[in-house]
């Protein structure tokens, strides 16, 4: 590990989660849960406890938002299954874009990092820079603070990989404080 990214700290915020069933789960059974309600072609349902949002999707999958560990994500998904009688065994699991959290430990100088960084652009709305980190399949913002926000890439691993690589790059261009 560099010196640029010795005081990193990554945490998973978010991760969707696409669960099939072995037998699909129709918008009327999904419309019978307590808090359930009809948006669009899919059904919601917000949870509390674990706080997740189930969408119960029209060709019958479950996703799951809000949570990042997998095996709760599952268990979530079991539970509404088993509430509405279905049973759980066969569920199968996809793994959808992970959102990760961070802070690099160092401020970050935007006007530096922007002119020396072809991938980075401002993202006045936000007041942040914007990295297209299109080679790891994501994008990263990061904050004059030096906290960001890494998605749209598909795993913890890839996501600190750009993380590490864009920290290596800002520091040796100079815009890192």
């Amino acid at each position: 590990m560099s010196d640029v990214t010795d005081r990193l700290e990554v945490s998973v915020e978010d991760q969707t989660f696409r669960f099939t069933p072995r037998d699909v789960v129709s918008r009327r059974e999904a419309l019978s849960l307590k808090g359930a309600s009809q948006v669009g072609d899919e059904v919601v349902l917000e949870r509390s406890d674990p706080r997740a949002t189930l969408v119960f999707e029209q060709s019958g999958g479950i996703l799951v938002h809000g949570i990042a560990r997998p095996e709760v994500a599952k268990l979530v998904a079991r539970e509404a299954l088993l509430r509405l009688g279905h049973q759980e065994e066969g569920l199968m699991m996809e793994s959808g874009p992970i959102l990760l959290g961070f802070r690099t430990g160092r401020s970050i100088i935007s006007s530096v990092a922007i002119s020396r960084l072809n991938e980075a652009s401002m993202n006045n709305d936000l007041g942040a820079i914007e990295i297209a980190a299109t080679r790891f399949g994501g994008t990263i913002i990061l904050f004059p603070s030096g906290r960001g926000f890494v998605f749209g890439m598909n795993s913890r691993r890839i996501g600190e990989l750009a993380i590490h690589t864009y920290l290596e790059i800002l520091g040796e261009e100079g815009a890192l404080a």
